[in-house]
């Protein structure tokens, strides 16, 4: 990118950046601060992601957590979508439903969703239009770690990881006999209705913990077409001397709503915690079941007959999903006196993902596995603080049907990790990890993959007085391939393509990823500004990229994954600037931005689905439980696009809302309106971006009652 030109056409993120870097420190120094109007300081939130208990400045990575009542406001049908708007994130966007992260520019397989540090086990790294079996309506806190994960969750975390952590096994006796919540929510762009509920009953010794949730949405309302004016234009051009296909498109386009995106969830989940002197025994079960359509996706067959008859079959045709999925959890610890704490968790997971066309089951995904880690957090030793530990995954997926483009297959992983925490001396922290990990992947009659991928970082954390620091991170870490990547071959029609793997190409199995990552933080505060700034630098060789040719096969364009280099850079700042606190109340404006930037070496082109340049403004008024809020979120377009992509135009989300805590009983409730200019907002990271936008503008309402 040519910095001049950047500089010239975006002087307002630039502006951010700047505000956000040179901490405005000329502003005059803060009124006396009052407790009551400020808002709860995500960065004192103790991070269960890593091994040692931290908060987000203790951590060279760079880390955020969502919880709380903010983690309420942003709730969404989707994991993906729930995390959307953080610093670095974006989703996978396939309807409210379908929807994953995308970190930096990474998605699929190199972003782990973890449920309680545990993996999730579904099949939703396969394909965007599958769903994630990990809901967040009843988390305590969500966690985002931006870049390599892999040492500490495995190679499938090379780009990032979510925790969605709950708290239904209980690390200590309850405070109280009995307490319970209750949420409450709705929107009236999807027209979700949301209703969860948990209690917890015990005594010191013993815990229990019932959780139960249902959620319905309706058909997507959006401001204007499902498709995107750009492919509109394409299609009618090509449609230019076909004038009565044309009128036939024209009928049947879809306008105001995108259809076959309602929904119907629900869950339950039920654990017990024995709690000791010296540690605690817990086992929860939980399961959920998820039904809703897929945008977009028709099974395609020729039909004979008259005009009427076709139409009639080809309403039959959407395609929805059938989600059904069981897991239990076990997690245990125990405190060794002078020596530290052994900590063991261990996931059995059960999922069915049953893809129906009318009543027909079209396509079965089936997924058993489990997971189990065993953890010992020594005590200080010469200094320095940490924990190492063994890992073991064991994953078994069958596909069936007509769709079923990636053969069944069973992969292991077992691994061996540590991290280290040493202050040498005051102000200076060193943080290191690293990871053994061997894979083992089978599939019948195909050649297996065996191998093992190995990795370490080291993280430099630097006080600088007592408000300022700043944070280096280097990461060497190694991805295996997956069996999507290895064996893949055949229609994947949810994005109408076909998809060809290695094997299936004649070219063997890939070898691994290798990445080299850099990340560097800045972090100040003074009495009114707090403000972060991040860089980084990824250089991955043997990236593994889905690439389009010029092959079609049953009208489908067909993809092969290859291997080539590949480089990802950018940045994320974020500044809070507070204008007044008094007895009048708080108020603090947000600035923030962030950027990627993605390159790949075997064509010189653009990696696909990079998230574009992002900034906005934020203002927030606190005071007595009352708080209101309202922001503008600008998105550039994306004009450096891949191979077979269409750029993305730009635009503008307004959002506000308004909350109010009443003590007494504990009940918050809040108003939210999103997108509130009805804005045509398509995010490029979505593979379906030109045929389902953005939900149009949207009125949230939403009540939580603790008892």
């Amino acid at each position: 990118m040519d910095p001049k030109q950047f500089l010239m056409q975006r002087p307002l993120a630039i502006a951010c950046l700047a505000i956000t870097y040179g901490g405005l420190t000329s502003i005059a120094s803060a009124q006396d601060t009052s407790d009551n109007n400020e808002p709860h300081a995500v960065d004192e939130i103790i991070v269960q992601g890593v091994p040692l208990d931290r908060t987000i400045k203790e951590l060279a990575q760079p880390t955020s957590v969502l919880s709380g009542d903010e983690l309420l406001k942003r709730q969404a049908a989707s994991i993906g979508e729930t995390l959307a708007h953080e610093l670095g994130v974006s989703s996978t966007y396939f309807g409210p439903v379908s929807s994953r992260p995308v970190i930096r520019g990474q998605y699929g397989e190199r972003i782990r969703v973890l449920s309680n540090a545990l993996d999730a086990m579904d099949a939703s790294a396969l394909s965007e239009d599958h769903a994630s079996s990990v809901d967040g309506l009843l988390a305590e806190r969500v966690e985002i770690i931006r870049g390599p994960a892999t040492l500490l969750y495995g190679s499938g975390a090379a780009g990032g990881l979510v925790n969605v952590v709950d708290n239904r096994i209980q690390e200590s006796g309850l405070d109280a006999p009995f307490a319970g919540r209750v949420v409450l929510g709705t929107d009236s762009a999807t027209g979700k209705q949301a209703g969860a509920g948990e209690i917890k009953f015990g005594t010191d010794t013993v815990a229990f913990h019932a959780d139960f949730f249902r959620r319905t949405t309706d058909d997507v309302k959006i401001p204007g077409f499902a498709e995107s004016a750009l492919l509109r234009s394409l299609e009618e051009h090509e449609e230019e001397h076909e004038e009565e296909h044309e009128e036939e498109h024209e009928e049947e386009e879809a306008y105001g709503v995108v259809e076959n995106t309602s929904s119907e969830a629900q869950g339950a989940a039920f654990a017990v915690t024995f709690v000791g002197d010296n540690g605690f025994l817990g086992l929860s079960y939980s399961g959920n079941e998820n039904l809703y359509g897929i945008p977009g996706h028709h099974h395609h067959e020729e039909h004979e007959g008259e005009e009427e008859e076709e139409e009639e079959e080809h309403e039959e045709e959407a395609v929805r999903v059938d989600l059904d999925q069981s897991r239990i959890d076990l997690e245990s610890a125990y405190q060794f006196a002078d020596l530290g704490e052994l900590r063991f968790k261990l996931a059995r997971n059960d999922y069915e993902h049953v893809e129906l066309e009318g009543d027909e089951i079209g396509t079965q995904f089936n997924s058993e596995g489990t997971d189990a880690r065993l953890e010992f957090r020594h005590q200080p030793l010469g200094g320095m603080e940490g924990a190492f530990g063994l890992q073991h995954k064991d994953i078994d997926f069958l596909a069936v049907g007509e769709e079923a483009f990636v053969p069944g297959s069973t992969t292991q992983q077992t691994s061996l990790f540590a991290f280290e925490e040493w202050q040498p001396v005051d102000g200076w922290t060193l943080q290191g990890s690293a990871r053994v990990e061997n894979q083992s992947i089978d599939s019948t009659g195909l050649a297996g993959y065996d191998d093992t991928a190995v990795g370490a970082s080291i993280g430099v954390i630097r006080a600088l007085g007592d408000r300022y620091s700043v944070a280096l991170n280097y990461a060497l870490t190694q991805r295996h391939p997956n069996a999507t990547e290895l064996y893949a071959d055949g229609a994947h029609v949810a994005v109408q393509r076909i998809e060809r793997g290695s094997v299936a190409q004649g070219n063997g199995l890939f070898g691994k990823e290798t990445s080299s990552n850099i990340d560097l933080t800045f972090r100040g505060e003074n009495d009114r500004i707090e403000w972060t700034v991040t860089a980084f630098l990824n250089d991955v060789d043997d990236y593994i990229l889905l690439s389009p040719t010029t092959q079609v096969e049953d009208d489908m364009q067909v993809y092969e994954y290859t291997q080539t280099d590949a480089q990802l850079y950018g940045f994320e700042a974020e500044s809070r600037i507070e204008l007044f606190d008094s007895g009048k109340g708080h108020l603090h404006t947000r600035l923030f931005t962030d950027y990627v930037y993605g390159e790949e070496d075997r064509t010189g082109g653009y990696l696909p689905r990079i998230t574009p340049l992002r900034y906005g403004v934020g203002l927030h008024f606190a005071k007595n439980g009352f708080e209101a809020s309202g922001e503008a979120v600008f998105h550039s377009e994306q004009d450096k696009t891949a191979t077979g992509e269409l750029p993305t135009d730009s635009y503008t989300l307004l959002n506000a809302e308004v909350s109010y805590l009443i003590e007494s009983p504990q009940v918050f409730v809040f108003l939210r309106g999103t997108n509130l200019g009805d804005e045509d907002a398509r995010q490029h990271t979505s593979p379906l971006k030109d045929l389902v936008p953005l939900p149009g503008r949207s009125i949230q309402l939403g009540l939580r009652y603790d008892f």
